[in-house]
């Protein structure tokens, strides 16, 4: 694992993941730190109360702003006596009450899949049924439409992060043409499979 110096207000911890925007690269949304508990605290108060930190990566200082989302931050002490801190947005937890809910995050660094965690926060913040099986005809949904799915952008690190922003009565009308005009990938789920003596489907 590389570290990276990250630096503010002559104070220094070492970065292990960075994510940013996709276009705005000095807008952080996903960073993880670790060193002396005083200066990790320090490096992420002055993210979060926008005095601006930097990082220096490959020799090159770069400067880091927060985004406009409120962050969830979790420290963990570990065995050295140093303590390793990750921040990201709240919007990036499942079941927040966060007042946009037409929009979340998904980080992974491969442990978890991108597509098993898009489903689970897309199923929480829609009222229509979907299916577990839909779940990369949906991701190929939003890819299709403009700005719903962006891939951010991997500065440090292994962690791939992604922005969703969606349109619940336009994503339910698609889901409802998809049905309609019996798309493959949706109708799979609905087809008998002979579980029930009766003929009932298996949605299962």
């Amino acid at each position: 694992m590389k570290l990276y110096p990250v630096m503010a207000t002559g104070i220094r911890a070492y970065c292990s993941d960075l994510v940013v925007d996709a276009e705005e690269t000095d807008t952080v949304y996903f960073m993880s730190i670790c060193g002396y508990q005083t200066t990790v605290k320090g490096i992420i108060a002055n993210l979060l109360e926008n005095y601006g930190i930097s990082i220096e990566l490959e020799g090159d200082e770069h400067y880091l702003l927060r985004s406009s989302f409120g962050y969830k931050v979790q420290i963990k002490k570990l065995p050295s006596g140093l303590v390793h801190a990750i921040l990201y947005p709240i919007l990036a937890l499942p079941k927040n009450d966060e007042e946009e809910q037409n929009r979340f995050f998904i980080f992974t660094d491969g442990r978890e899949g991108k597509h098993e965690l898009f489903f689970r926060h897309l199923d929480e913040k829609v009222e229509i049924p979907l299916h577990h099986t839909w779940t990369k005809w949906l991701w190929r949904l939003f890819e299709d439409q403009d700005e719903w799915l962006i891939k951010l952008k991997t500065l440090v690190g292994n962690y791939k992060g992604y922005s969703f922003r969606f349109h619940p009565k336009q994503l339910q009308d698609l889901i409802s043409e998809a049905i309609k005009s019996k798309t493959p990938e949706i109708m799979e789920c609905m087809k008998w499979k002979g579980g029930d003596c009766d003929g009932k489907l298996d949605l299962a």
